[in-house]
C-alpha cells in the first residue's frame, strides 16, 4: 500500500492509498471509504513534476549520530548522508473526462506507470 496525496483536479484535495492497480482517495466527502478508481479507469497519466527531496527522519538521525561523532562537522557531513527520496506529481485523466493531480514516491509511480503501460 502506498500513499498518494490529491492536489487539485476534479476531486477534493486529500490523501489516498495505491494498492494493486486500485486509487482510494478519502476525501471530506468520502472519508471512508473513499473513492474507489480503478487503474483501467485511466485513459492517460503523464508526469507534471518530478522532485528529489530528502529524508527528514534520515537526516535528522544521521546528523545527531555525525554530531556525536564528530562534532558540528559530523553533523554536516550525517545531514548530507540522509536518503532522498523522489516525488513525482502526476495528471491523470479518466476515460470519463475527469482530471486528478496527485503526488506519490517515485517507486510508487513507477509501479503505477508500469502496470498502466501493460
Amino acid at each position: 500500500m502506498a500513499s498518494i496525496t490529491v492536489l487539485a483536479g476534479d476531486f477534493l484535495q486529500g490523501d489516498g492509498e495505491y494498492r494493486d492497480g486500485v486509487f482510494t482517495l478519502r476525501t471530506s466527502l468520502h472519508p471512508w471509504p473513499g473513492i474507489t478508481l480503478p487503474l483501467s479507469s485511466f485513459k492517460s497519466m503523464e508526469v507534471a513534476n518530478e522532485d528529489s527531496i530528502n529524508n527528514i527522519k534520515d537526516a535528522i538521525g544521521f546528523g545527531v549520530a555525525g554530531a556525536m561523532l564528530l562534532g558540528p562537522i559530523g553533523a554536516i557531513a550525517g545531514f548530507m548522508l540522509a536518503g532522498k527520496e523522489t516525488e513525482v506529481t502526476f495528471l491523470a485523466t479518466l476515460k470519463d473526462d475527469r482530471k486528478l493531480l496527485a503526488a506519490v514516491d517515485g517507486d510508487t509511480f513507477e509501479e503505477i506507470s508500469s502496470k498502466f503501460a501493460a
